[in-house]
């Protein structure tokens, strides 16, 4: 699994690939790219329980920036 790459999740669980969906059709990771994101949390890995979410972490130096984004 490359966590910097979600494309796996296209051919995983119900979840998996809902989270997938829902992240390439916003195109949510493509808009924070500058800020290198990552999925981390329990969907992906598939320990996720019922009321799970979806996690993203980001690296920036300028919080303004970020926040702007």
């Amino acid at each position: 699994m490359n966590c910097e790459n979600i494309e796996y999740l296209k051919n995983g669980n119900s979840r998996q690939k809902q989270a997938y969906c829902i992240l390439s059709e916003k195109g949510i990771l493509s808009k924070l790219k500058i800020f290198d994101p990552i999925l981390v949390e329990t969907i992906p890995i598939d320990i996720d329980i019922e009321n799970s979410d979806l996690d993203i972490i980001c690296c920036f130096a300028d919080k303004q920036c970020f926040i702007k984004q």
